[in-house]
């Protein structure tokens, strides 16, 4: 009874807080109904949700269109000189040869970056000063470093599970390569981030923006995107399994 109560009242402040729009899509896993993405920011907290709603243009089905786990598409706590991430990197954590990014991860940092942690696909701690560096995850994969400061780039080596490298940081760009195993870089602003990586003999982007109702990711997932110009906004999924694409635009303010 509580949690019914408090779903109604989060879905009354959220169709409150925000546009209701109505979306139209074709393709595989076309769709047509209301979408609610509302865009919440508070004190040092900013986030981006999404609540589609509509009806299955196959099989006539009622239903969100997507898992409830996924209307979460971006958080930010700013915690100065720490904070939380979600579905986005820290710059601090792409340094790390032993573990890769992923989208839907969650990263923790605190005092800029010097102690932090990964929740997701790879669980890890990581810690880092200005000379050292070292982060385990989950399976048992290690990266231990070296930093060696000159003025507002760091410049380090280090010995990992993939092999010895040596890396860049200049914020917001990190670049690490390991002979014979490859490399990654990685760009980062909050909001915005690009991470490549050749590695294991396998080359891998991930991209991602978010803006206040709108997004564009690309991933090992395929490609999705909420872009608005003006009212009206463009809509698509683009994936190996499923795909739609079609427009969103507001019908109640």
């Amino acid at each position: 009874m509580r949690f019914c109560l408090a779903s109604l009242l989060i879905f009354a402040f959220v169709g409150v807080a925000s546009t209701v729009n109505f979306d139209y899509t074709l393709g595989s896993d076309a769709y047509f109904g209301m979408r609610i993405v509302p865009h919440v920011e508070f004190w040092r907290v900013e986030a981006l949700l999404d609540f589609p709603f509509g009806l299955k243009l196959a099989g006539g089905w009622f239903s969100p269109i997507v898992s409830p786990l996924e209307s979460l598409k971006y958080l930010n706590v700013d915690l100065d000189p720490g904070g939380v991430r979600f579905n986005a990197p820290h710059l601090v954590q792409t340094s790390f040869a032993n573990i890769d990014f992923h989208e839907r991860s969650l990263v923790g940092w605190a005092f800029n970056g010097s102690l932090g942690a990964v929740v997701g696909p790879e669980n890890a701690l990581f810690f880092k000063t200005s000379f050292f560096n070292a982060c385990i995850d989950s399976t048992g994969q290690h990266h231990v470093g070296l930093n060696f400061p000159i003025g507002s780039i760091e410049l380090g080596g280090f010995t990992s599970s993939r092999g010895y490298g040596f890396s860049v940081l200049v914020d917001p760009f990190m670049f690490f390569y390991i002979p014979e195993s490859g490399f990654r870089f990685a760009v980062e602003r909050k909001n915005v981030y690009l991470v490549g990586q050749y590695l294991d003999e396998t080359f891998s982007v991930s991209m991602g923006w978010f803006g206040k109702e709108e997004w564009f990711l690309i991933g090992t997932n395929g490609v999705e995107a909420r872009l608005k110009f003006g009212e009206l906004a463009l809509v698509m999924k683009l994936q190996k399994e499923r795909w739609y694409a079609g427009f969103s635009f507001p019908i109640v303010w």
